[in-house]
């Protein structure tokens, strides 16, 4: 279990604060200053051409205004990179129990995105009026799906190595960093961790904006910041966030198909086998939710009791 010093006359500001203000300026500096850059040596249009140029951008972007802006805060407030980071070496078992958890979490992630896309046909047929509404959602995601295609579209191996770099292995240090590092820490210093991991993750999901993803990257978020708290390493979480990432560029290099990036899918499956199929996910990770819990618990008793037989030795 993770505790932390209640001493908060001793901050410079409020912990919750700190959160919100490092957030706000992350968003600002990587949606406009990046943005702006972007802009500026790119153009407004994204094309085969550039793709290269915005992925080395966007990159730059997050290092500087995630990572290091998280680093840099957590050093000018608390002074403490590790504990607030909380980097330390994760167990092999943990990770794998974990790894096995993100299969299932995102496989029952696709799942219910097939279930939302027929009730929500099916609920816009119902109600026409709300037309206005599900067209304005559906452009904004279209223009989402457009853009993340571009960026990831990889024509060669070269491309492909920095689709990998740009898509995966960057967002998953400097997000992670950002969300599990600095905000979720901090929330935790004046919220009990449920609330904590709920919050960041409900940011985490937000700060995506992609209208039709919101749950999958709650829950997502969710999972990341439950490991991060339950194993006390960041580094979990950053494995698995490049792993989910990873894996996506991968099969959408090798596969070339665009249903893989789109979260209003084609479907031909019955409703109820979906459904079906959702329950038994969600038992199968409960199961792995629990046996990871038993394994953290017992790696931190055997830890316990080689630090009492130190102090009696």
């Amino acid at each position: 279990m993770i505790h932390f010093e209640r001493k908060y006359k001793y901050y410079q500001i409020s912990p919750v604060a700190a959160a919100f203000l490092v957030l706000f300026v992350s968003f600002f500096l990587y949606q406009f200053v990046g943005g702006f850059f972007t802009f500026l040596f790119v153009g407004l249009e994204i094309t085969n051409e550039n793709a290269g140029y915005v992925r080395l951008f966007t990159s730059i972007s997050q290092i500087i205004f995630m990572l290091l802006l998280s680093i840099l805060f957590a050093k000018a407030i608390y002074n403490d990179f590790k504990g607030i980071f909380r980097v330390s070496k994760p167990n092999s078992s943990e990770l794998l129990y974990s790894i096995l958890g993100l299969i299932l979490i995102v496989t029952g992630s696709q799942v219910y995105i097939y279930i939302q896309t027929i009730l929500l046909e099916n609920f816009k047929s119902a109600n026409p009026s709300l037309n206005p509404i599900f067209e304005l959602l559906e452009k904004i995601d279209k223009l989402i799906e457009k853009t993340y295609i571009e960026i990831t579209t990889a024509h060669n191996i070269f491309d492909y190595f920095s689709v990998v770099l740009s898509v995966a292995l960057v967002p998953a240090f400097c997000e992670e960093f950002l969300f599990r590092g600095f905000v979720q820490s901090n929330f935790e210093k004046r919220m009990k961790p449920f609330w904590a991991i709920v919050l960041t993750a409900f940011l985490f999901s937000i700060f995506h904006f992609n209208p039709f993803a919101l749950l999958p990257l709650f829950l997502l978020g969710a999972y990341f910041s439950y490991l991060v708290y339950l194993t006390e390493s960041i580094f979990i979480p950053v494995v698995l966030h490049f792993l989910n990432n990873f894996i996506t560029v991968t099969l959408f290099y090798t596969m070339k198909s665009d249903e893989l990036l789109k979260t209003r899918p084609s479907i031909d499956i019955p409703l109820s086998n979906l459904v079906f199929t959702l329950i038994f996910i969600i038992i199968s990770f409960i199961v792995v939710l629990v046996i990871l819990n038993n394994q953290v618990r017992n790696r931190k008793k055997s830890l316990n009791k080689e630090i009492e037989d130190e102090n009696l030795s």
